[in-house]
């Protein structure tokens, strides 16, 4: 386990080469630049927009309603006096929809009226001036040390979480193999596998807020962002094949023969989307300062796959048990699921990048 990461040293880098700055400068307040920076410069530039400005905003209400506060408040008892305007800022504040950025304007609100009443003039304007220069300061960090992008982000956890999918229709494939023991117990790891799967998919949702704020101006029609939610739309719709597979796990040998093959496209076709996944997974990782590109060729379907109509259609199945029909149907459904997302998003993909 390393002490320090990358995310520390830019920090640590970052706060000290402000302070430095301020220090040099000679200016009174300095150091709220670099008490700004830390408060800033956390998870992803997209983030730090957000956050940096939330804290100039908030310090800019705070400003004004302590201005309005002592020549309005000026005969209440200043506890009282003081309690009302911190109240009023924190109700402006979620009307305003600040979540963070009152604090900031509560300690200039606080600090301002007990320590600075009498040097407003001077002092607001430097510690918006030192505030201001700490967020610039945070997000040039974050572009130019180790940069930190939730465009690059979404992108690592897209190729990760395809990755993810891959290995599990691999696992589910080889579950329909005869020669391998069923599992030891009904509390498959397996579901446990699908619900990760879940997990890592809302993480990446969570990306979408940081993203748009990095790609600008009407951000929604920006053609990564919309690469991002076709992909993400598909991999919702993988991992509840997945998930829907293990728990409508395979039905038991049994003396139809059908059956078993049936369960045999099901393999070849899960083997198929896997290795495609595989292809997806190696462009996602490749992309960098581009648009990762879909797969140049179409997707095979296996010949088994193609049949099995006329599988479901063979009198035999007559003499299978009905559970175990409606068992293979379900999990049929769900291949053909998994099926239509990665056809669907790769031709959105294509679409995309040549529109």
């Amino acid at each position: 386990m390393t002490l320090l990461n990358r995310n520390d040293i830019r920090l640590a880098l970052t706060t000290g080469l402000v302070n430095a700055f301020g220090t040099i400068t000679g200016i009174a307040d300095s150091y709220y630049a670099p008490l700004t920076v830390p408060a800033v410069l956390t998870g992803t530039y997209g983030g730090s927009i957000e956050l940096g400005r939330q804290r100039i905003l908030g310090s800019i209400l705070g400003a004004l309603i302590l201005l309005i506060g002592l020549e309005g408040l000026r005969d209440i008892p200043m506890p009282i006096a003081l309690a009302l305007c911190v109240g009023a800022l924190r109700l402006l504040g979620g009307i305003l929809g600040l979540k963070v950025g009152y604090k900031a304007g509560g300690m200039l609100l606080v600090m301002g009226w007990l320590l600075h009443s009498s040097q407003l003039g001077n002092w607001i304007p430097l510690r918006l001036a030192w505030t201001l220069v700490g967020i610039v300061v945070a997000l040039g960090s974050l572009r130019l040390f180790w940069p930190n992008q939730a465009r690059d982000q979404s992108l690592q956890m897209a190729a990760a979480l395809t990755q993810d999918i891959q290995a599990n229709l691999l696992r589910l494939a080889k579950r329909l193999d005869p020669n391998q023991p069923p599992p030891a117990s009904p509390a498959d790891p397996g579901l446990t596998r699908g619900l990760h799967l879940r997990n890592n998919l809302n993480d990446l949702r969570r990306m979408g807020p940081d993203l748009l704020r990095e790609l600008g101006s009407n951000p929604k029609r920006h053609p990564f962002y919309q690469l991002i939610q076709l992909i993400t739309e598909a991999q919702s719709r993988l991992a509840g094949t997945v998930i829907g597979l293990d728990r409508h796990a395979p039905a038991p040998p049994g003396a139809v023969d059908l059956l078993q093959q049936l369960h045999q496209v099901e393999h070849d076709l899960l083997q198929t989307l896997a290795a495609r996944l595989e292809i997806w997974h190696a462009s996602l990782s490749a992309a960098k300062h581009q648009l990762p590109q879909p797969p140049q060729t179409p997707l095979r379907l296996p010949t088994s796959w193609l049949q099995v109509e006329h599988l479901l259609a063979d009198p035999s199945c007559n003499r299978a048990p009905l559970e175990r029909l409606e068992r293979i149907a379900s999990r049929l459904v769900l291949c053909r699921q998994a099926q239509r997302a990665i056809e669907t998003a790769e031709l959105r993909w294509a679409a995309l990048l040549n529109g």
